[in-house]
């Protein structure tokens, strides 16, 4: 009891010694902190025009992001061509992947090298032959990291600042018009603009048609008059009711604290234009810098063509849910507890301890232990934990406790002197299907499988729920199917030669205007961006049809003269065009085969069923169930990992989700899934 009592004693020391010198980090930085409110807004007139603009808000998706802040904007294409369709995608993808792909680098550095990389994938579409777009791109975007702004804004876009009453186009003399843009596609975005936000500050990133709805003035009486809430949606109906395609972002900045106990204000009077006196025009510290930029594509919003920014959420599996939380707790606890631990040797240096001593002149009679307050025992708690753990590692001779080490797969006989064997155990079937099931894809964190004459299922990964919806259309069997991000859509190949795109949001089947070769024999059918692809080994070709009104225009033959593909059986689409013959993988770039890769060949040949990769995967799958195992390479052909397991056989098609590491197979009447490394 005594040598607890002086634990108790020591502890309390070490508690009041820590709470002077180790004031929460997390209330220092959450104090006075201002917080952004995003508003986006995107009015499309039609299905049509929607790809040709889009509006963008990006936060940061885990603990490592944080710094980075948000990331946003609007990108508007003024040339409605079938080549220019894809543009706003491509920037935003390319911008949003540069931006956070490394969390080290400042705000600043990372939006100047999301800019630089999206001059890149300008001028490698140039360089493709497509340039309808040049001098076409309005933009307005930026960051926001607490209340840093970075932004950059190119053509007819308008960026206004409101700071108390006033309003400023800080946009102006920011960016260059689009007759005054450099051909050169490297020059596209060149300059950026910084500042310092303040409490109460509104900003307002829009497309040119919101000035030429609102003067400046009007703008400026309609945030003083309506409330955060009612702001916006003055903007998107006005914004519905003149123009076929615009684009907002709306950021209010406001204390952290505020955003919770936050106190909607009254309605605002029906008017919209109160008389509300001018006020002095604000500033905003603004630096400019000459950026030598490059592009790439963003992540559209599952709806491009509605009024208001709404976001159809995906329904997260429990590993999407459950994993951001852990890496959260595991970085807070690394920077708030942890840490600590590193400071503990230095604290016992500085206490005077002659001082502190004396406390243990105190009769322990006179100690009752259980009024002690709760923080002494965590105190004392910590101190004896570090005893322990300083005598266990002694014990042990270690100096940090070691990993677990991972138990060897064993695998059969037949790949043990293979390359990179992995056996998987963890295959588990999601949900059960029509017998007659085929054609797995994957779109927006959800599967779609073919089934019946004319039937899609929709299958939730989560919780293995499936929902069939039928066509009524008057087509044959639905035979291939391939979905395309970008707009959000299963296009399927229906024996009949025909194709009909399904949209899953309101479960709408229609047939899609395009001239298909009377004698198509297609093996295998992918997109890429809004183009679709058609693999027909016995005519040697493969076929891309550009998206088009309606359809999907003219034919082009893909490959080069002298290519030969007749004993293909299928092919992915990455930075090159991989097909797949039975025994081995033939990189393609521009029509011609890539020289520069080539496959590894496992000990044990291949027997390809099918491949597997999509634009922006780091690796290529292969499947082989002859040989019962999925292979898995990199984009240069090297064998990553061979996942060997007795029961991958009879799989009609799978699909990868590479984010979240799942490998999803199809079977007649199941899909199954396993996770991987």
């Amino acid at each position: 009891m005594a040598l607890l009592k002086i634990f108790v004693i020591l502890g309390l020391i070490l508690y009041n010694d820590l709470n002077k010198t180790m004031t929460s980090p997390l209330k220092k930085r959450r104090n006075g902190q201002l917080k952004g409110i995003f508003r986006e807004i995107f009015v499309s007139a039609t299905r049509e025009l929607a790809p040709f603009g889009m509006v963008f808000v990006f936060p940061p998706e885990n603990f490592e992001q944080q710094k980075l802040g948000t990331l946003f904007g609007i990108i508007k294409i003024s040339d409605n061509s079938r080549d220019s369709s894809y543009v706003s995608n491509l920037l935003a993808s390319v911008i949003k992947k540069e931006y956070f792909s490394k969390p080290d680098r400042s705000a600043e550095e990372s939006f100047e090298a999301s800019l630089r990389k999206a001059n890149l994938a300008l001028s490698e579409l140039a360089r493709r032959g497509s340039v309808n777009w040049s001098g076409k791109i309005n933009f307005a975007g930026g960051s926001l990291d607490k209340n840093n702004l970075h932004f950059s804004k190119l053509g007819t876009t308008a960026i206004f600042l409101l700071r108390g009453g006033a309003i400023a186009d800080i946009g102006k003399g920011a960016g260059t018009e689009p007759e005054q843009v450099d051909p050169h596609p490297l020059k596209t975005f060149s300059d950026i603009s910084s500042g310092k936000l303040e409490k109460g500050d509104c900003l307002i990133f829009a497309t040119s048609d919101l000035a030429e709805i609102f003067s400046p003035e009007e703008l400026r009486q309609n945030v003083a008059r309506f409330s955060r809430e009612e702001f916006p949606e003055i903007i998107s109906a006005s914004l519905a009711s003149n123009s076929e395609l615009a684009g907002t972002v709306i950021i209010n900045m406001v204390p952290e604290e505020e955003i919770v106990t936050e106190v909607k204000k009254e309605p605002a009077p029906k008017e919209y234009l109160a008389e509300i006196p001018p006020a002095s025009e604000p500033e905003l510290s603004r630096e400019k810098a000459p950026v030598h930029i490059d592009i790439a594509p963003v992540e559209k919003k599952n709806h491009l063509y509605v009024s208001e920014a709404e976001k159809i959420i995906p329904q997260k599996t429990f590993k999407e849910k459950l994993l951001p939380p852990l890496r959260t707790a595991w970085f807070w606890l690394k920077a708030n507890v942890i840490g600590y631990f590193t400071k503990i040797p230095s604290l016992f240096r500085k206490i005077d301890w002659p001082q502190k001593i004396s406390y243990l002149k105190i009769s322990f009679g006179k100690i009752n232990l259980k009024k002690i307050n709760s923080k002494i025992w965590i105190g004392a708690g910590t101190l004896l934990l570090i005893i322990a753990v300083f005598f266990l590692l002694r014990h042990k001779n270690i100096s940090a406790p070691q990993p677990e080490a991972p138990q060897p797969n064993i695998a059969p006989a037949a790949t043990l002197n293979d390359i990179q064997v992995k056996n998987i155990d963890n295959i588990n079937e999601i949900a059960t299907l029509p017998q007659d099931s085929r054609s797995l894809v994957f779109l927006n964190n959800t599967l779609y499988a073919l089934s019946g004459e004319k039937s899609i299922s929709e299958i939730d990964p989560g919780n293995g729920q499936v929902e069939t919806t039928s066509a009524s259309l008057s087509s044959g069997k639905f035979s291939l199917a391939a979905a395309m991000p970008d707009l959000s859509t299963i296009f399927v190949l229906t024996a009949d030669k025909k194709i009909i795109s399904f949209t899953p949001i309101n479960k709408n089947f229609q047939e899609n205007g395009v001239s298909l070769p009377g004698d198509l024999n297609a093996a295998d059918i992918k997109t890429y961006l809004t183009y679709i692809y058609l693999l027909d080994p016995s005519a040697n070709k493969i076929y891309r049809y550009p998206r088009a009104e309606g359809g999907f225009g003219g034919q082009q033959d893909w490959l080069k003269t002298g290519a030969d593909i007749n004993n293909s059986v299928s092919f992915g689409i990455n930075e090159d065009l991989f097909i797949a013959t039975k025994t081995q993988v033939i990189p393609y770039l521009q029509g011609k085969k890539d020289e520069k890769i080539n496959f590894e060949n496992p000990n044990i040949s291949l027997a390809i069923d099918k491949i597997y990769t999509e634009p922006n995967f780091e690796n290529i799958y292969i499947l082989d169930n002859k040989n019962h195992r999925i292979v898995l390479y990199s984009k240069d052909g090297k064998i990553l990992a061979q996942y060997f397991n007795k029961t991958l056989s009879g799989i009609e098609d799978f699909t990868v989700d590479e984010k979240n590491k799942v490998i999803y197979l199809q079977k007649a009447g199941s899909v199954s899934n396993f996770s991987f490394e």
